[in-house]
């Protein structure tokens, strides 16, 4: 049986501290007084950190130490279909029995791309350097509810040559694997006028609006990783929930 990851069992204790109201009202040690704590690394602390805080038990923001998420918001696992990483969702955001077996993610192409503006800005290029870009779809019940391109720059496709074939969406798993580790993301969000494309791929009538999220996530050393446009109607079929494409474990597809 696989040896289990030491960032998982440190997870695992500290999780059931949090649990146990150890934290309550008070912030988590320092990642260096942990891995002091567990006789580890700062990054493999920091990397128990940051998979508490995808499975939504902890919060955490860039210079400030993780706290305990308060019991009424930690997160509900949502069972998602096939490829699609873990999803998690705060609670009263699920669809009441929609989304087990009805939500899908579909690769639509993988194709290097020209970066715009607000791209390049998130991964620090200039305006038109060559980035490599996937472009996914999220379906409910077979309805279009997210329209997904994924940017990513030449340097870490070349550590991660995977992302150019792979047709899993483990954007996360793949580039932790080339020793890097997702600390922190910057976000955008916009509601602007569906484009005309955008309006055929959602079914929307003219001039409706729809939500533009835009992120770009981060290294442990501030190295750009990866920038994510998120299109998804402002109403109808629109699916509100927090993802983490959590490390993946041994037993996980």
């Amino acid at each position: 049986m696989p040896k289990k990851p030491e960032y998982v069992s440190i997870a695992e204790t500290l999780k059931a501290e949090v649990l146990a109201g150890q934290y309550d009202g008070s912030s988590l040690p320092s990642n260096a007084a942990l891995a002091e704590r567990f006789d580890v690394n700062e990054k493999t602390a920091g990397r128990a950190v940051q998979h508490l805080t995808a499975e939504g038990v902890l919060i955490y923001r860039p210079g400030m130490r993780a706290i305990p998420k308060p019991p009424e918001l930690r997160a509900t696992s949502w069972p998602m279909t096939g490829r699609y990483a873990r999803a998690r969702a705060a609670q009263g955001l699920l669809f009441a029995g929609d989304v087990n077996g009805n939500v899908r993610k579909e690769t639509v192409a993988r194709e290097w791309v020209d970066a715009p503006p607000v791209v390049a800005s998130l991964l620090k290029l200039d305006a038109g350097a060559r980035i490599f870009r996937r472009h996914s779809r999220t379906y409910l019940n077979d309805v279009v509810t997210e329209n997904t391109l994924m940017f990513f720059p030449e340097g870490i496709v070349r550590e991660v040559p995977a992302l150019e074939v792979d047709s899993q969406i483990r954007v996360v798993a793949l580039i932790e694997s080339a020793g890097h580790v997702v600390t922190r993301t910057e976000n955008q969000i916009r509601a602007r006028i569906a484009t005309a494309d955008e309006s055929e791929i959602f079914d929307l009538a003219e001039h409706s609006v729809v939500f533009e999220q835009s992120h770009g996530t981060f290294g442990a050393d501030g190295e750009p990783l990866e920038a994510v446009i998120n299109v998804r109607p402002a109403q109808g079929n629109v699916i509100t929930f927090d993802t983490f494409e959590a490390p993946i474990s041994e037993n996980e597809e």
